[in-house]
């Protein structure tokens, strides 16, 4: 055993026996006569988060208390109530009445001041994140002075709701995960129910519904089963939008009328504010617009009781899509302009505020005040270009943009509308591919994030842009804004193009003759593709987004069965492509797909009886903006490079099957199949690279020999392995290195890590399965093939499913000997994917590939 491994587990072992130390002592040691027993009833029913049941037993006690003398005590008792109180009457007003209470003489007592801190802390969590995270840091260390190291726990679990909320979402995993472990080794359950629910509830935030489900029924069950603990309400109003997010509405609807009946008390406003805000989004989801305005309207009544103005901010904003959608426009504008006011007393907490900005635009726009209507929108992105200025990660950066790019598509369709193609083009580009332009002009290595002056001047920027009503203050507001954060600390975010995308007339002038850039945008109740070449720029109407995605997912089921389907692909020709009479005239394609349009190969899309391959080079690119960047980095690059570097790490020739897939259902590298065929592909690929190759196959191709490697002096890396998408965590996402014995790495060369690779290759090809697949957000995909463009590849080429082994090493072998003949990557890959077409086989075998980044040139 190692001596670090043996000192933590004595440190583990250690804290788990303070911890187990502390029940016993914050338990039960206690003055005993009648007020103290019923106190440690009350408390204990407090502790499990029985706080209803709790009340009387606390009025009962601070009664006693008080005719005792016993002043500490009573003032114990009497702010214990305040929990219940909350869920009926006014959150400030609470807060208000607490802070008085602190400065009484009696409130020094250890214990009291320490009560006194946790309901204010449990009060702020549901009021304003900023003051919670605040209130419990000082729980955690009061707590942890006084040998309370239970509460301690608990603290950390507050603490990372507190940070969740903010947005900071690693930390918020890092304690709400540790609080939850805490609880079930020490057989805490209503910390259990509480920190599961709070982890799941996570999930359903970032749509990943499946695995929330999973724990928040741990949560649920772990109620059920445990006398004495409370309703697990975060858990089921969790689990509510979990089944909506996999569209099982009669399931979530079901489940709302049973949380409904199942409420303990019939006055518990917050609870059942969250109840019918979930029962009003089920309605929405089904276009069931008066249910939903009904549900939604009874559900801001309890916000505005209670002053709950993050619950106005957001069911406010919800109502009036509602109401504006069954045209009640005026109506519609005096919710979303009371859900804004909301928004404007939580200045740390702005998340709902671009998207209530852009509904105001949008009822604008109906009521025909167009120009208040696009300066409403550009407030909107400059909120959100704050937002991102201000998010800790680049994962964040992803999720805000995901969450808010309705905002991008809304203020596009207006533009677009009032023949502004220019404007409606640059207003998209805002979100398309930001984080790859980012990266693509500054690959400074990400330092743990620690928030900065800058940030804070930023959020109290923001607070004045919500407010600003004059449009010249707005503007003042705006340019103080974008200067305070072209002096932020996080340089990345100072790029041009993050907060000014390139110009259409920028585009225009990157673009070689014969290429037409489509840039797709997906929506209902209509979608849009702006076709862009040299000279022109025009934008076409398209079938609803649910029309486009239902068949474009159906294509790509019958491809992944190995079959054809030349009716389906025409139909999505004519729905995607034949509407742009340039498309015609166009030699070269580059796609900027959105939606499920990400996973769908436009090469096997079918015109007159041919695919359209046979007549076009295709690429993808994340955005026009990251087409650009990567075309003004290539004159000064790859002087003196390095040629290749191949590394395949299943080279096992004894393997007997006929059809070897590269697939990952784990990142498991062990309980991977070998792959035969990939060594022979990484060694006749090298033949086309004579001099300055390096090979890693078998058990040298280990992630820590490939990372070792001088990355940045290669022209060509191609890794034939197996691939692994996390659709889940878009960040495990993985190539399975080979396994090695106590090195420093893992073997799985994760996206996270691609990021950081300085690399400055003309070509990555990963030929392995669904290195092209990620989650798909309202603005972009999170996958390998991004990663690598990030990290400094000008081109990537990657697959969009499993691929068979074999007839993957023979399209490889052509493709690179057509890029030595002198062909471009595009052309290249082309013509070794024709050479399937004319033998007759099935798209799976041949349009799995795709072409990504600046694809025009050769190597």
């Amino acid at each position: 055993m190692h001596t670090s491994s043996a000192a933590r587990r004595v440190v583990i072992l250690s804290i788990l026996l303070m911890l187990l130390g502390s029940v016993i002592a914050y338990r039960w040691l206690r003055r005993r006569d009648s007020a103290d027993l019923i106190l440690d009833k009350a408390d204990e029913l407090a502790w499990n988060n029985q706080w209803m049941r709790a009340a009387p037993l606390y009025a009962n006690a601070e009664a006693l208390f008080r005719k005792q003398g016993r002043k500490s005590e009573a003032l114990y008792a009497h702010v214990s109530q305040f929990i219940p109180r909350a869920e009926n009457e006014s959150l400030p007003d609470l807060l208000y009445e607490l802070r008085k209470d602190e400065d009484l003489p009696e409130a020094q007592n250890q214990n009291t001041h320490l009560r006194i801190l946790l309901i204010e802390g449990m009060i702020e969590t549901n009021y304003d994140a900023s003051m919670a995270k605040a209130t419990w840091m000082q729980i955690e260390h009061a707590a942890a002075l006084h040998g309370h190291y239970l509460l301690m726990a608990r603290a950390w679990g507050e603490e990372g709701i507190a940070a969740f909320l903010l947005g900071d979402i690693a930390t918020a995993k890092k304690l709400v995960s540790r609080a939850w472990l805490i609880s079930k080794l020490l057989h805490d359950p209503a910390a259990h129910v509480r920190y599961a629910s709070a982890f799941g509830a996570g999930l359903v935030e970032f749509h990943h519904y499946g695995e929330a489900l999973k724990t928040l029924d741990e949560a649920i069950q772990t109620a059920d089963s445990s006398s004495g603990v409370a309703y697990p309400s975060i858990a089921i109003n969790a689990k509510i939008d979990a089944l909506r997010g996999l569209h099982r509405y009669d399931d979530a609807l079901a489940l709302s009328s049973e949380a409904l009946n199942r409420l303990p008390h019939a006055s518990l406003d917050a609870h059942l504010f969250q109840i019918l805000t979930a029962r009003g989004q089920i309605f929405a989801d089904q276009k069931r617009w008066s249910e939903a305005a009904s549900e939604y309207d009874k559900a801001l009544q309890y916000a505005r009781h209670l002053n709950y103005w993050r619950g106005i901010a957001q069911t406010g904003g919800l109502l009036a899509l509602a109401y504006m959608e069954e045209g009640q426009l005026t109506t519609a504008l005096d919710v979303i302009n009371e859900a804004l006011a909301a928004n404007a007393q939580l200045p740390r907490e702005l998340y709902f505020a671009p998207g209530n900005l852009a509904i105001k635009a949008r009822i604008l726009d109906k009521l025909g005040r167009a120009n208040e209507s696009g300066m409403l929108y550009e407030r909107s992105l400059a909120l959100i270009d704050s937002l991102i200025a201000t998010a800790p990660t680049p994962e964040l950066e992803e999720d805000v943009l995901s969450e808010l790019g309705i905002v991008y598509t809304g203020y596009f369709d207006s533009l677009a509308r009032r023949g502004d193609l220019a404007g409606a083009f640059e207003a998209v580009e805002k979100a398309r591919g930001r984080i790859e332009a980012e990266a693509l002009e500054d690959h400074a290595l990400q330092l743990p994030h620690v928030r900065t002056e800058h940030e804070e001047r930023i959020t109290q920027l923001d607070l004045q842009l919500l407010k600003a009503d004059d449009p010249g203050v707005a503007g003042e507001v705006e340019t103080a804004l974008r200067s305070t954060e072209d002096v932020s600390d996080r340089p990345q975010l100072a790029s041009r193009t993050a907060t000014q995308p390139l110009s259409v007339k920028d585009v225009q002038h990157h673009l070689r003759p014969g290429e037409l850039i489509l840039e797709y945008v997906l929506s209902d109740p209509a979608s849009w593709v702006l076709a862009i070449n040299r000279t022109t720029v025009h934008k076409y109407d398209l079938a609803p987004k649910g029309v486009i995605e239902a068949d474009a997912s159906q294509y790509r089921k019958t491809i992944l069965a190995r079959k054809a389907d030349p009716a389906l692909a025409q139909e999505l020709f004519n729905k995607l492509i034949a509407p742009i009479p340039e498309f015609r005239i166009s030699e070269s394609i580059i796609i900027v797909p959105d939606g499920a349009l990400h996973l769908l190969p436009f090469s096997a899309l079918v015109n007159r009886g041919s695919y359209i391959l046979s007549d076009h080079n295709l690429s993808n690119s994340p955005s026009s903006t990251v087409l650009c960047l990567l075309r003004e980095r290539e004159a000064g690059t790859l002087k003196d490079s390095l040629q290749y570097v191949g590394v395949a790490a299943s080279s096992d020739q004894s393997a007997k099957q006929s059809f070897v897939v590269r697939a990952a259902d784990s990142a498991a590298n062990e309980q991977l199949a070998p792959l035969p065929g990939s060594a022979d592909e990484v060694e006749k690929v090298a033949r086309d690279f004579p001099a300055s190759k390096t090979l890693l196959l078998g058990a040298d191709a280990t992630e820590t020999r490939f990372k070792r490697l001088p990355l940045s002096q290669y022209r060509v890396l191609h890794l034939a392995l197996h691939g692994y998408a996390d659709l889940q965590y878009p960040d495990r996402s993985a190539l399975v290195f080979a396994p090695e014995k106590n090195g420093p790495d893992d073997g799985l060369l994760e996206v996270r890590e691609i990021r950081q690779l300085p690399l400055d290759a003309r070509l990555v090809t990963l030929s392995a399965c669904n290195t092209g697949v990620g989650p798909i957000g309202a603005v972009d995909i999170s996958n390998l093939t991004n990663a690598f463009i990030e990290a400094g590849s000008e081109t990537v080429v990657a697959a969009l499913w499993d691929l068979e082994d074999r007839s993957t090493g023979r399209l490889m072998t052509e493709f690179y000997g057509n890029l030595v003949d002198g062909q471009s990557k595009e052309l290249a890959l082309r013509n070794a994917q024709l050479t399937f077409v004319y033998d007759g086989l099935a798209p799976y075998y041949w349009a799995g590939f795709e072409i990504a980044g600046d694809t025009a040139g050769g190597l």
